[in-house]
């Protein structure tokens, strides 16, 4: 307020010692200036003010938004992090049993079997600070974590991976996924069945798309889960819808013959 009356006063004077040689005329003999000159000055100074205090505010907004985003970012990865340090105590101490049972039997295979969960429990410990992993890297945990249920099964279960194409083994995934869904064609599938079965792990890819297909000949959806599967699978999907929203997805369906089959379809360009 004070820099514009100061140039308003300014300006009348300058502006009668120009036009008449006068610097007083606009003060004396011609107030219609002087009242204009109030009008405008005050219209422009409340012009400006509000539009000074608006950018300030669309500032304190968007700085706002940022730590918005920041915090939910920070949220977002904490509960990724501890959707992949999931390991099921149950499963870990059910391995401990077994490795403890074998090893005057059999050595080896308690060997064996100690040496896949050491595998997994690293893996395991190593992802809680990586956001991906690559593909080779999540068909070796399966394979391991597939031999521990193996031994623990005695024969119950037989499983197949089918190892991808060199050019896709280093294609960059999510970790855990693969794991979640060979746990849940265990879990649902496999350990239900008297007879036990088998697990199968095929990937394929084409330009636009990576698929990790899990199935198994268990008892199928309708015995022991539903069609969307249980909260590992719907972990799975949380993580998804985060990381590539919709154009990633997770299926799960019945396989003609018996048993499910989980179909994983990644976006190759993200």
């Amino acid at each position: 307020i004070p820099l514009t009356a100061i140039g308003l006063l300014v300006g009348l004077l300058l502006s009668g010692t120009v036009v008449v040689g006068d610097p007083l005329f606009f003060f004396t003999d011609n107030y219609t200036t002087l009242v204009f000159g109030v009008f405008f000055g005050i219209l422009g100074f409340i012009l400006f003010s509000t539009r000074a205090r608006l950018m300030e505010t669309q500032a304190r907004l968007a700085a706002a938004e940022i730590e918005q985003e920041r915090q939910a970012r920070l949220i977002l990865q904490t509960e990724l992090k501890l959707l992949q340090a999931q390991i099921e105590p149950h499963f870990l101490f059910n391995t401990l049993s077994n490795i403890a049972g074998l090893i005057h039997t059999k050595p080896d295979v308690a060997e064996e079997t100690l040496l896949n969960l050491t595998t997994l429990l690293r893996s395991s410990l190593s992802r809680t600070r990586q956001s991906e992993t690559t593909l080779k890297d999540e068909l070796d945990i399966a394979r391991a974590y597939l031999e521990i249920h193996k031994t623990r099964m005695q024969g119950r279960l037989e499983y197949d991976i089918d190892t991808p194409s060199v050019d896709i083994e280093d294609f960059p995934v999510p970790p855990l996924l693969v794991q979640h869904l060979v746990e849940n064609a265990i879990k649902h599938g496999i350990d239900p069945k008297e007879a036990g079965g088998t697990v199968r792990v095929r990937v394929d890819s084409d330009a636009n798309q990576l698929r990790i297909n899990v199935s198994d000949d268990g008892d199928g959806i309708t015995s022991t889960q539903s069609s969307t599967g249980g909260t590992g699978l719907a972990n799975v999907r949380n993580r998804l819808s985060t990381l590539y929203g919709p154009n990633a997805s997770l299926s799960l369906r019945e396989r003609p013959s018996g048993g499910v089959e989980a179909e994983l379809a990644l976006p190759r360009n993200t």
